[in-house]
């Protein structure tokens, strides 16, 4: 009973201690605080900058401490230094639409488009940032846009030896590549046979896994209509999958071996070989 007591009072005391530290490095946290907010009141940026910084050591998830010194730094353009205030602060505050727009905002003027739309893009309709997001989103997707041609160009400069053969530019590696197909916004969607998905590149030249859905069985042929709705031959399952820009997906219709497929945009259809009947079936959208 006596060393169950003990027991007890030591974790009281180390209880009692954590409590006094904490309370104590909150109180000197908040003392380099408000020194740093009356510095920067008289024009003392620099000294300002120094105390946040003090304060934020103390106590890291200092929210206020953090979200001034990130104004004060993007108010001088000192962009880069910003960037870890506000990447704690969206730790601090997941939710922060405020802070996620500032941080998509300061990647896109330090040049960093692909973070800067993948920051932008957290934000939803509804948001008080929702607009000003989607003027840059639009911006960031059109300077993308620019840079792809350009690289294009380039490439094409080099996509042919001295015997005239063309040479094709490595994008990615899939195994058992498939169907291929390119969405309104330049979007890359692969299907890989043996392994039942469906990989995206985006225009950033990011590979990730678009659909994994259990309807996928041995897809060949893709094709996506205008309005960004994917079409999966499966040639294992002998059906067509249907997958929404939300990836709902769906069997949209039943088909004996699907193999090829294509795209009648004018006409807003599709064209499927049936390889084991032989034909050449037409659906219309």
């Amino acid at each position: 009973m006596k060393k169950k007591l003990i027991i007890s009072l030591f974790l009281i005391l180390m209880m009692i201690t954590t409590l006094s530290s904490y309370s104590d490095d909150f109180e000197t946290a908040t003392m380099y605080y408000n020194e740093a907010v009356d510095l920067y009141k008289q024009d003392d940026v620099e000294k300002s900058i120094e105390f946040f910084k003090k304060a934020i050591e103390i106590k890291p998830d200092f929210y206020e401490a953090h979200y001034n010194l990130s104004q004060i730094l993007i108010s001088i353009n000192r962009n880069d230094e910003a960037i870890s205030s506000l990447e704690a602060m969206a730790k601090i505050q997941p939710n922060n639409t405020e802070n996620i727009y500032n941080l998509g905002r300061i990647q896109y003027k330090r040049g960093y488009l692909a973070k800067a739309h993948e920051y932008l893009s957290m934000i939803q309709e509804g948001d008080s940032q929702y607009e000003s997001a989607k003027i840059l989103l639009n911006k960031i997707e059109k300077r993308q846009e620019e840079l792809n041609l350009e690289n294009k160009i380039k490439d094409r400069d080099n996509i042919v030896d001295i015997q005239g053969k063309a040479k094709g530019v490595v994008l990615s590696e899939i195994k058992t590549p498939s169907g291929v197909a390119l969405d309104s916004r330049g979007n890359i969607y692969i299907a890989s046979f043996l392994e039942n998905l469906i990989y995206k590149i985006s225009i950033y030249g990011q590979k990730t896994i678009f659909s994994k859905s259990a309807l996928i069985k041995g897809p060949i042929g893709l094709v996506i209509d205008k309005n960004d709705n994917i079409y999966v031959a499966n040639y294992t399952t002998g059906n067509i999958v249907k997958i929404t820009p939300n990836n709902q997906t769906n069997i949209f219709a039943d088909i004996k071996k699907p193999y090829c497929m294509t795209y009648d945009e004018a006409n807003n259809r599709i064209y499927v070989s049936e390889q084991e009947t032989n034909k050449l079936i037409k659906f219309d959208l």
